[in-house]
């Protein structure tokens, strides 16, 4: 069962959003799971260049534009963030707001007022993984990927709330 920890989010998952992350070939995944409009739960996975940690209390998200979540997000009805990732299980329920995204991306941002942390562990049963993906071997080269998870990064730090 998911034992409430706070309403902001915990050092070691600030730290596992935190630049020191992209340098990693293997990337840790997480769910961002919204309802839409029909109240079907719905997930989508980002990854570390996608997310970026503004304050203890918010947490920003990018997604590619016209998206399912980017509409259910805009809906303003509570989103939850989960990380999986060995000996930490982790829920951020948060309230989304749209932010203010640059119009030569083909990105949109939006921040999740953390409302409620819990964390989901088990005595005797860890936790011994989590999601992830690789950008090794894949068709682009590693470098550049990161470099664009930056400049992402970059700009969902900067972006004014409207």
């Amino acid at each position: 069962m998911a034992q409430l920890i706070g309403n902001r989010l915990p050092p070691e998952l600030v730290e596992a959003l935190g630049d020191k992350a992209l340098a990693e070939e293997d990337q840790p995944a997480y769910l961002l799971s919204t309802c839409d409009d029909s109240g079907n739960p719905r997930i989508s996975m980002l990854g570390v260049g996608e997310v970026v940690v503004h304050d203890d209390r918010h947490l920003r998200v990018a997604l590619w534009k016209n998206t399912r979540t980017g509409h259910n997000l805009r809906t303003t009805r509570p989103a939850l963030f989960s990380s999986i990732a060995p000996g930490a299980v982790l829920y951020v329920r948060g309230d989304p707001t749209p932010l203010a995204s640059p119009a030569d991306t083909s990105l949109e941002f939006f921040e999740l007022t953390v409302t409620a942390v819990e964390s989901d562990m088990h005595a005797g049963m860890s936790v011994t993984s989590g999601i992830t993906f690789t950008i090794a071997g894949s068709d682009v080269d590693p470098k550049d990927v990161v470099a664009t998870w930056r400049h992402q990064r970059e700009l969902l730090a900067a972006a004014p709330r409207t």
